[in-house]
């Protein structure tokens, strides 16, 4: 018994330390090299202004987890981007989330939070035509690479049009994650906890219900 528990609780902790090497624990800073490569790709499609943003973003990485608060207003009827029509704006947003949603993922970024508007914004000042919207999320990426893997990759910009054709306005920024109550670590750790206490649990019975039939 006490063999199987040591390979049980052995197995256990193999899991979980992979789940947090997905979910980035030893998640490193962005290099000297991949800022310039980042950066040789991201000029051609951004105003210096922005673009100079966008490079204080990537010399400023800490390696950490990035939060990107993402306000979004769909179309009534969805628009044609190049070529591409869809019958409705959920279908455009989710033919741009086919390819999102998995390449993410993969790479240890998912939501966090996804909720519909119940109501026009009561509080808007400072900004013009920001009363009306259709969704919040909230999306957590690994890292600010996974951020810059995506945008840069050839078949983002394709499903990027349906993300147009569905959206009327949007905007997103992203965030550090000071206060955090939302971890997915510890609940994958009191998962895996519960999961091995009742395994344990079935084996000590089985063994010891074998000991008494011996007896």
């Amino acid at each position: 018994m006490k063999k199987k528990l040591i390979i049980l609780w052995f197995c256990i902790g193999i899991v979980y330390f992979l789940f947090l090497i997905w979910n980035g624990l030893f998640t490193r800073p962005l290099s000297e090299q991949e800022i310039e490569k980042y950066t040789e790709i991201l000029q051609q499609d951004y105003s210096d202004s922005e673009f100079q943003q966008i490079h204080s973003f990537m010399e400023e990485d800490d390696g950490k987890p990035v939060i990107m608060v993402n306000v979004i207003k769909t179309n009534d009827i969805p628009k044609t981007v190049n070529g591409k029509t869809f019958s409705s704006s959920e279908e455009a947003l989710a033919d741009y989330t086919s390819f999102v949603g998995p390449f993410l993922i993969k790479r240890g970024s998912y939501p966090i939070f996804n909720g519909t508007s119940l109501m026009d914004a009561p509080e808007v000042w400072g900004i013009e035509n920001a009363r009306e919207w259709t969704t919040g999320a909230l999306m957590r990426y690994k890292s600010r690479r996974v951020m810059l893997e995506m945008i840069t990759n050839p078949d983002f910009k394709k499903f990027h049009d349906s993300k147009v054709a569905g959206i009327e306005k949007t905007f997103a920024f992203p965030v550090s994650t000071d206060i955090h109550l939302v971890n997915l670590s510890l609940f994958v750790a009191m998962f895996l906890m519960v999961v091995g206490l009742t395994i344990s649990l079935f084996v000590m019975k089985n063994t010891l219900k074998k000991t008494e039939q011996i007896a």
